[in-house]
């Protein structure tokens, strides 16, 4: 997302009108309220992570910035497939008279 992207839609916390504030993002990526329904009041919700949390928290409609919104499904990873085993290599010579001996 980028500066003045919309994130949603609020009820207007000044005039009341339902869904009448426009959340977009400010400069820093932070959440910023606009009633474009009556009033033209403004809200800085942005500066503090712990508001910004609480914001998104009491309104979990809204996109949050960062966060993919569109759902698609992963393929599915490929099955493991258990590595062959190398066939043993016949010993000879000096090798083959030790194991006879356990050495």
């Amino acid at each position: 997302m980028a500066k003045g992207d919309l994130i949603g839609h609020i009820d207007c916390p000044s005039c009341g009108i339902e869904k009448g504030m426009r959340i977009t993002e400010d400069k820093n990526g932070q959440p910023f309220g606009y009633c474009e329904a009556d009033c033209s009041q403004q809200l800085r919700i942005g500066g503090d992570a712990r508001r910004v949390n609480q914001f998104f928290a009491k309104h979990p409609h809204l996109k949050r910035p960062g966060t993919d919104t569109h759902t698609e499904e992963k393929p599915a990873p490929a099955p493991v497939q258990e590595p062959i085993p190398a066939a043993p290599t016949k010993k000879t010579g000096m090798a083959s008279a030790l194991d006879h001996f356990g050495l």
